[in-house]
């Protein structure tokens, strides 16, 4: 190979060299219109999540509560002594207000996961410990422990798969809470009056709560939509 051919090789290896840079200098920059779809997109996406506004929380926490203060209060003496007439009054509502509720997010949960996932967790939950109560009370099998071992389970489950699907990380708290407190319950052998104490603590600290600040997020996340709108 001669040296003019050398030199020319070199000359056009350098020159390929520049195309590559100028190829990579002159690509178009993001325009602002893209940056601000980008964040739109970004933004939708947080709201598919905030979308759930803790309302079937609310109920079922604030219910809960209540019926276990209760039945600590029939236990104490307090008010006449019963179970059917505290749960199945409880139970009624909070289907009545569930229904009601569901009703409105179908309307707004074609496409949106969260929202389905989020209602079928909570109807599992319902399910479960509903078909548990009427079976054992009809068959004079009910057992407290087991009902508040079940129901632990399924809290803690519900709110572990809600945690996951939504990836709001703060839910998986009130799942580990619940599940902490069904590994308490299950190493004992009966329950106590304090129990029922615990259990309406439990409820406000691990549903209550966490539907009180999934509102809050709500309501930030629908006040951002109308300002980027």
């Amino acid at each position: 190979m001669t040296k003019e051919t050398l030199k020319s090789a070199k000359a056009e290896q350098r020159s390929e060299e520049i195309d590559i840079k100028t190829v990579k200098i002159d690509r178009p920059e993001t325009t602002a219109e893209e940056n601000l779809a980008l964040i739109r997109h970004m933004m939708e996406a947080g709201r598919k999540r905030a979308r759930i506004d803790g309302s079937h929380l609310i109920i079922w926490g604030g219910l809960l509560m209540l019926a276990f203060y209760a039945q600590y209060a029939s236990v104490v003496g307090k008010i006449p002594e019963t179970i059917v007439g505290i749960w199945v009054p409880i139970a009624l509502i909070g289907t009545a207000l569930s229904f009601y509720y569901g009703k409105r997010d179908a309307e707004r949960s074609e496409g949106n996961t969260h929202i389905r996932v989020y209602s079928y967790a909570w109807m599992m939950t319902g399910i479960g410990s509903g078909l548990y109560f009427a079976i054992s009370m009809a068959m004079g099998a009910f057992s407290p422990l087991a009902i508040t071992l079940i129901c632990s389970s399924l809290f803690g489950a519900a709110f572990f798969i809600i945690a996951s699907i939504t990836r709001l990380d703060a839910l998986f708290i009130p799942a580990f809470g619940w599940w902490s407190i069904m590994t308490y319950f299950g190493s004992m052998q009966n329950l106590d009056k304090e129990s029922l104490l615990l259990m309406a603590a439990s409820c406000a600290l691990f549903i209550l709560l966490p539907g009180f600040v999934m509102r809050r997020a709500h309501s930030l996340t629908s006040k951002d939509k109308v300002s980027v709108s």
